[in-house]
């Protein structure tokens, strides 16, 4: 796909110009890469003195622009004329140029600081890949400890502006982050189906405290949102249902919202009407999963795995599987003593089930889990399962309307997957995460299915506000149309 195939698959709202500043040190190859973008020559590329201003495409209301700021030391001063309105920041960066990287790291620290490029989507540009003395763009970075940055989307993108390679990669991640999520919910109107994970996705992880208020705020705007922008909504989480599970520590008033829990496998839909998987082992076959439980529970009693009980979840016993969290979103944990935790709880599960037969061990960004296999093909449930038995006892017809999917993890990967095989056109997916692996998956399987209505968000706040928006304008709406009645 070239950059032209970008533009076009990306719509901005009427009329409104799309504002990227290209900044970086002197030398880092900036006007190279801009020349790139606007099918200049470059052959004789020039250090620049003031600022380059291209509008790279221009069709309908599509006016990309940027903004090309020289990176010379006596330049840098005059950046901050340049933040109004910015809807990414590109910061180039010379690979080969090793001795300034904490140059650069002081500069791009500066940037991220501004209050006007506050949550500001960054394009990191690994430029000059194609002399093989540069810095690779997993080196860079961990010198610019990109990782610690949690109030933006962000991305690194290896390239060569002298070869044109990557850049074309950069602008296609760009403009997948400038569709907001309050576009694509405006876009859509109304959906039939809301299926959406809830930790991560409706309230951080770390919320579950008494002395926290945002679980209370999030089921208000989560009620009205189910009130007047959706008719079915669906919580399908990977939680336990009760006992310290999802109908425990939920703030949604009854009868909003239906609730999966264990990743689908046991549901509630009401005081009188709830149901579980049946393919589930029963009986002494069972038994292997409460005995691994005992053996972890045991495991985390021990000095060395203590701090692991208060870790995330801790250790959370669901119907059919385990959570145990070995990571946090705060990153708290080294890796070393994840990776020991998770060595032991494997050496548990091989002793409990040597045959490998009932129960798969698999892990996520966060959490260890350990599945226990279905009786009929021993394959593991997932939330995809759990969507499919939801349809069939609640006769749910997803290829009716429009059908909006929230998630946050990979683990929410097959509930979008199944809405998507049933109506591929009419899906809605908006994404809590700053994963750059985990976001070209989610873009991958919609293109696949030939889906575009894709959105991403760094934090369940964003997504509150924007299901929040939708409900003020589905009340204005409302309120109008009674009010030209009333004048009729």
């Amino acid at each position: 796909m070239g950059l032209m195939d970008v533009l076009k698959s990306f719509k901005s709202p009427s009329g409104r110009e799309i504002r990227i500043l290209l900044l970086g040190l002197d030398n880092a190859g900036k006007t190279t890469i801009l020349k790139q973008l606007s099918s200049e020559d470059i052959q004789h590329v020039t250090p620049t003195k003031g600022f380059n201003v291209k509008t790279v495409a221009a069709m309908g209301d599509i006016r990309l622009n940027v903004w090309d700021i020289g990176g010379q030391r006596t330049i840098r001063p005059y950046w901050s004329n340049y933040y109004e309105n910015i809807d990414t920041l590109i910061f180039v960066i010379d690979s080969n140029d090793k001795k300034r990287f904490d140059e650069m790291n002081i500069e791009l620290g500066e940037l991220l600081d501004e209050e006007k490029l506050r949550k500001v989507p960054v394009l990191i540009f690994a430029n000059k890949q194609d002399l093989p003395t540069s810095a690779s763009s997993e080196e860079i970075s961990r010198r610019l400890n990109l990782d610690l940055l949690r109030d933006r989307t962000w991305h690194i993108q290896a390239c060569s502006a002298l070869k044109n390679e990557g850049i074309t990669d950069g602008i296609t991640w760009v403009a997948s982050n400038l569709k907001p999520a309050v576009e694509l919910l405006t876009n859509a109107d109304h959906f039939h189906y809301f299926f959406t994970d809830r930790d991560g996705t409706l309230k951080s992880y770390s919320c579950s405290y008494p002395s926290s208020i945002q679980p209370a705020y999030s089921g208000v705007i989560q009620a009205q949102f189910a009130r007047r922008c959706a008719q079915t909504c669906v919580i399908l989480t990977t939680a336990p249902l009760m006992h310290i599970g999802v109908l425990d520590v939920s703030t949604i008033p009854n009868g909003y919202y239906y609730f999966g829990a264990s990743g689908g496998r046991e549901w509630f839909i009401d005081s009188g009407h709830n149901f579980k998987d049946e393919s589930i082992m029963k009986g002494e076959k069972a038994d292997v999963l409460a005995s691994a439980y005992t053996r972890i529970s045991h495991l985390l009693e021990e000095p060395e795995f203590r701090p692991f009980s208060w870790v995330g979840s801790g250790l959370q016993k669901h119907y059919g599987h385990l959570t145990i969290a070995y990571q946090d979103v705060y990153r708290s944990i080294t890796e070393t003593q994840g990776k020991r935790l998770f060595e032991e709880v494997e050496r548990i599960i091989k002793d409990v089930d040597p045959q490998e037969t009932r129960l798969q061990l698999a892990s996520t960004e966060f959490d260890i889990k350990v599945y226990m296999k279905t009786e009929t093909d021993g394959r593991v449930f997932d939330k995809g399962d759990g969507l499919r038995m939801l349809c069939e006892k609640m006769h749910c017809d997803l290829t009716e309307g429009n059908v909006l999917v929230c998630g946050d993890s990979a683990t929410d990967i097959p509930m979008l997957k199944e809405c998507l095989v049933r109506n591929p056109k009419g899906v809605y997916t908006i994404w809590v995460t700053v994963n750059e692996d985990l976001k070209k998956e989610v873009r991958e399987l919609c293109a696949s299915y030939n889906n575009s209505n894709v959105a991403f968000v760094s934090c369940p706040e964003v997504l509150l506000g924007a299901m929040a928006q939708a409900t003020i304008r589905e009340i204005t709406i409302t309120r109008t149309r009674k009010l030209s009645r009333n004048i009729v």
